[in-house]
């Protein structure tokens, strides 16, 4: 990947990683909106994820693109269902998960079949962030308060993941023999 591209993504990712400490500082100013925070979570996948696809283009990578699709659709369902119940978070919690991670573990195959073994660090990544996020969508049945902590810890989570992604990419130029 070129280092500008590499760069942008980066970019990204801390944007993403911000947004989680923000979204952890919600509570403290009375910010209690479940409905807010996960549309605000959904969207700053979608611009995010967005971005960062449209500056991979050309390398053919398209984890970005599962993000921005499944966000996209799980934000625009939000607006059409009538009453979001804690069931109804922890499932399309669950639901964006599972396509991001799999998009994720397709970005480590791209190693593999280039017999480099940053995708054994990747898959371990993801692996770590699925467990996080299951283990998060848990946590919807409580009050609202710490829905939206767990929306903020699993924000912060994944931006210091891809984070860590993108600099082991960097640094090792893709080859980890």
């Amino acid at each position: 990947m070129k280092k500008e591209v590499s760069l942008h993504n980066l970019w990204g990712s801390i944007l993403i990683l911000l947004a989680g400490i923000v979204f952890l500082l919600f509570p403290i100013f009375k910010i209690t909106d479940v409905l807010l925070v996960y549309r605000l979570y959904l969207g700053i996948f979608v611009v995010v994820s967005l971005f960062q696809f449209i500056t991979t283009l050309k390398t053919k990578e398209y984890s970005s693109f599962f993000s921005f699709a499944i966000s996209i659709v799980l934000l625009s369902v939000s607006f059409f269902v009538k009453e979001m119940t804690p069931k109804i978070y922890a499932l399309s919690l669950l639901t964006w998960l599972l396509f991001v991670t799999l998009g994720k573990v397709k970005k480590a195959d791209f190693y593999h079949d280039r017999k480099s073994k940053i995708w054994c660090i990747l898959s371990l990544l993801w692996f770590m962030f699925f467990i996080c996020g299951v283990l998060t969508s848990l946590n919807f049945g409580f009050h609202n308060t710490v829905s939206i902590l767990s929306f903020g810890y699993l924000t912060f989570f994944y931006g210091a993941l891809e984070i860590q992604e993108y600099m082991i990419t960097y640094l090792t130029k893709g080859k980890l023999k």
